[in-house]
């Protein structure tokens, strides 16, 4: 995991059952913090297991009520929460950017340049997060 260098102690990282996330899962996983994109193919298996496992685990859904699929995947999208978010509003990557400060995955499951045009591309995501240590404010490192 990328972080700014900062030496703070931070013991809410390990990975043990012993860990309780802010929806109060436990698991392996727990105080891992993943945004996941809504789509179809794997993405949406994978976020439901990291959940399982105790991950905090925050879908990103259209406003619509998420397309074509959306009734069918609908056992997937258990044991989250999600929230809809316009991606092609100006105001939209700005939601998913403040999302992301402080996240330690992001999930995206859609085709190559589609993230990028809507101003999520891995760049600008990495730019805009802030160090995932307790009380640290500084901004990640830049590569």
């Amino acid at each position: 995991m990328m972080h700014c260098g900062c030496t703070r102690a931070d013991p809410g990282r390990r990975l043990d059952s012993t860990v309780v996330t802010t929806t109060g899962a436990q698991g392996p996983l727990a105080g891992l913090r993943v945004i996941e994109l809504a789509g179809i193919g794997p993405v949406p298996f994978a976020a439901m297991l990291l959940a399982e496992l105790g991950a905090d685990v925050v879908r990103i859904d259209r406003p619509d009520g998420g397309g074509l699929l959306a009734g069918a995947l609908s056992g997937l999208h258990r044991s989250r929460p999600s929230v809809a978010v316009d991606l092609k509003h100006p105001d939209g990557p700005e939601v998913v950017l403040r999302l992301l400060d402080g996240a330690d995955v992001l999930l995206e499951g859609w085709r190559p340049g589609v993230t990028e045009r809507l101003g999520l591309g891995p760049t600008t995501c990495l730019r805009a997060r802030r160090c995932p240590r307790p009380g640290c404010r500084r901004r990640r490192a830049r590569r």
